[in-house]
């Protein structure tokens, strides 16, 4: 069965690329063979530790969160890759989502969100995720 990607959705991914650009240029300055190694051995704690002093550098507390749970890519012949599951709440929007992390690019792919409260349609809903986020930031 093949995924049907909604437009909406699109643009809700690259709002929220946007905001985390920052928290995925600091995590890129941690070596990857240690981040590689915390995620293999099981070592969450110490991911998450890592992935929160990202957090806090550019965002309010309690509003973007690391999921507990990561993953490595490391494939002969391709780039390696990390991601990292997280979370975004404020305002009564929840956002789970995968922060994807190559040497040069990064990209986020939302899992599940929920605007909670009434809702005048999916453009509204994603000025609301935009406004969230942008109240969310440390700036």
């Amino acid at each position: 069965m093949q995924t049907v990607r909604i437009d909406h959705s699109l643009e809700r991914e690259k709002i929220l690329g946007e905001s985390i650009r920052t928290v995925a240029a600091d995590l890129r300055l941690i070596d990857l063979p240690d981040l590689v190694t915390y995620i293999k051995t099981g070592q969450i704690g110490s991911v998450g530790a890592l992935v929160q002093a990202s957090i806090e550098l550019s965002f309010k507390p309690e509003t973007l969160m690391f999921g507990h749970s990561g993953d490595v890519y490391l494939d002969w012949g391709q780039v390696p890759r990390v991601s990292f599951d997280m979370e975004f709440h404020h305002r009564a929007i929840h956002v789970y989502f995968r922060l994807l992390l190559e040497a040069e690019e990064a990209g986020v792919e939302i899992t599940y969100i929920s605007f909670e409260g009434e809702s005048l349609g999916p453009t509204h809903n994603t000025t609301r995720l935009h406004e969230a986020l942008g109240e969310a930031r440390l700036n």
